[in-house]
């Protein structure tokens, strides 16, 4: 992957979490309906999540995680530096939120406030999305995709790293653990891992990257125009698999997966505008994960404490600005420490391979005794 394609995804992914975090505050208990605009293309931010997910796995593997121990902990460390956190301090904040504002934490905005230990070990262990139970983790709204996306890494880990003949029998395991629902999604998340894949394989001209680009452009606003509203009032893959309209979602997928190809073979000449900015997109995009999960409980607890309506300005400042400068010093304690975390669980990775090595019974063995010196004379 070259530095232009690697700058233009975190713009992308930094892009797309702001699409997902404006669109939930600009509801009317957060900023009165500012920027409502945006909550139309808040579920297309997270189906392009999905497809740049598979893209970044298939590089990763492809360079970097070659084995699947360097995959689980690069994984693990990625996600865990960022959900515990959330985990944590969503809950605090919910505790402490409740009693400020006990309206703003109602089912009526989507907060359970029943089993709230269940809740917590469920978004830990990433089971809030199984089959047709799906499970609210507190008032972190986006936590949701979590249970998919993780899941999605074991799949993929099943499929690119078992050779034996427990490939498809671990695989249809996992699918009967996870259910319909989620599986239903996996293809999305595998466009990207094709899409990287064909542009590594298949190299044509930046002239035609740049004219499939814009064509991808294009098609995405003809569809938003004139097809989104239809499919989304229309469901035909609905109801059977108890799962949202599944059509709309493919669309965008396919035309991100053809995008992604169009910007490897054009990004020569595209991706050279961004690179006067490569530091600044780079830092930005290294708190995208944190955008995603902790703006709702962030801004949530915000207005707890606000004296201002919502649609006061100086309410919309405190919570849109204010969640968004929130989210960057949270992230230098969560993504941004990854590193450490990458620390932390290969350790424990080693101390549990050491100990599995041991005998049964517990005991190391004695080394062999050192046979007597030989003399040469």
């Amino acid at each position: 992957m070259n530095r232009e394609t690697s700058i233009y995804l975190d713009l992308v992914r930094f892009s797309a979490a702001m699409v997902v975090m404006i669109g939930h505050l600009s509801g009317a208990r957060f900023a009165g309906g500012l920027f409502w605009q945006l909550g139309q293309f808040m579920d297309d931010a997270v189906v392009i999540f999905f497809v740049l997910s598979g893209f970044v796995i298939a590089y990763v593997v492809d360079q970097k995680e070659t084995n699947v121990e360097k995959y689980a902990i690069a994984r693990a460390a990625r996600i865990y530096s960022v959900a515990l956190p959330a985990l944590m301090l969503t809950f605090v904040l919910d505790a402490l939120g409740k009693n400020l504002a006990p309206h703003l934490y109602s089912a009526v905005w989507g907060y359970d406030a029943e089993n709230l230990i269940g809740q917590f070990f469920a978004g830990l262990f990433f089971v809030n999305q199984l089959w047709y139970a799906p499970i609210q983790i507190g008032s972190m709204l986006p936590y949701w995709s979590l249970g998919f996306e993780v899941w999605y890494y074991v799949f993929f880990a099943i499929i690119y790293f078992v050779k034996s003949c427990w490939k498809y029998p671990l695989l249809i395991a996992a699918c009967l653990v996870t259910g319909p629902r989620l599986v239903a999604f996996f293809p999305l998340w595998m466009m990207g891992y094709g899409a990287y894949k064909f542009a590594a394989v298949f190299v044509l001209s930046r002239k035609t990257g740049t004219a499939m680009l814009g064509m991808s452009i294009f098609a995405y606003g003809a569809y938003c125009l004139m097809l989104k509203d239809w499919l989304l009032n229309n469901p035909i893959l609905y109801s059977s698999l108890g799962l949202l309209n599944l059509a709309p979602r493919y669309i965008v997928g396919t035309l991100f997966a053809i995008h992604l190809i169009a910007f490897v073979w054009a990004s020569k000449p595209v991706g050279r505008a961004l690179l006067p900015f490569a530091s600044t997109i780079q830092w930005f995009a290294g708190a995208t994960f944190t955008i995603y999960l902790f703006h709702i409980p962030v801004a949530q607890f915000l207005i707890t404490m606000l004296p201002w309506p919502p649609a006061d300005w100086r309410s919309r400042l405190i919570v849109l600005a204010g969640t968004f400068v929130l989210m960057l010093v949270i992230a230098e304690f969560t993504e941004r420490k990854k590193r450490v975390w990458v620390g932390w669980i290969s350790m424990i990775v080693a101390w549990l391979k050491a100990r599995t090595s041991q005998p049964a019974d517990g005991f190391a063995q004695a080394p062999p005794e050192e046979e007597p010196a030989r003399s040469v004379v």
